[in-house]
């Protein structure tokens, strides 16, 4: 599908630093997290290229879709661009990002310059059923702090006032609902994205994939990961958030790998 026939509601571009006429990158978050999940790495990023943080549908300031598919997200990002960007960008996704980039880049290589992965959904092992299944249902700040805390391997990084944002964020009309249709979507999207991911192979995309040793929400899966090929890094006494959790190591390697395919 193209973007020109894309019918989505557009999601929600924020500036994150940059300046106009750079190389454009996107960044795309998580399932149940928004646009200030890269709060570590848009300032370094801002220095070469202009930095955009998506917020996906039922997430952050985005509207929750009529309905939920990885298509659809991929239309709200795709109705995005065609409003903020023109020429090609570098897509940066995490865990459910990373999906939806995947998928995005295949449907519209031409708006795709390269790809940076972390931790991607449909790359993995497969996502923690039971932690996509409780997120829905937080509703006091201990219970949310407990299952955000096993998205790393050090506890200490995810504090209260994190816990009380996502208990906001829950509160507010139609987004417990739809967290909880994108949960349903997420343990077939490792079958469902091996065609996209052999395309993406097969067309020789610049790509990047970084991954946490320790990652217990979507534990990385080394055979999959070399038949996707690519720069790979993979960080150890790290969880399923690298880019929190080491965000100097993964700023870096997202500069350089950037910078050499701008």
């Amino acid at each position: 599908m193209s973007e020109a026939k894309t019918a989505a509601l557009p999601a929600p571009f924020h500036a994150m630093g940059g300046q106009d006429g750079q190389p454009e990158i996107v960044l795309i978050h998580g399932f149940g997290a928004d646009r200030l999940s890269w709060l570590a790495n848009a300032p370094q990023l801002a220095a070469d290229f202009r930095v955009w943080g998506v917020d996906l549908p039922g997430h952050g300031e985005a509207e929750p879709a009529s309905s939920i598919s990885l298509d659809g997200l991929v239309d709200a990002v795709l109705a995005g661009l065609a409003e903020r960007t023109q020429g090609v960008v570098h897509l940066v996704g995490h865990s459910l990002g990373g999906a939806v980039a995947l998928r995005l880049a295949e449907r519209a290589p031409d708006r795709v310059r390269s790809l940076v992965l972390i931790a991607p959904a449909g790359l993995g092992k497969g996502i923690d059923p039971d932690f996509t299944a409780s997120f829905g249902k937080l509703n006091d700040a201990d219970s949310a702090l407990a299952l955000l805390q096993r998205l790393v391997a050090r506890p200490r990084l995810i504090n209260k006032p994190m816990a009380a944002h996502v208990l906001t964020h829950l509160g507010r009309p139609g987004r417990r609902e739809a967290i909880t249709a994108i949960a349903a979507l997420l343990p077939g999207l490792g079958d469902a994205l091996q065609p996209t991911v052999a395309a993406i192979v097969a067309s020789g995309m610049p790509r990047l994939t970084i991954w946490g040793e320790q990652d217990t929400i979507n534990p990385l899966d080394r055979d999959r990961l070399a038949r996707f090929g690519g720069e790979q890094h993979v960080l150890a006494a790290t969880g399923h958030m690298p880019q929190i959790e080491d965000f100097k190591s993964v700023n870096g390697w997202i500069q350089s790998f950037l910078t050499a395919n701008a």
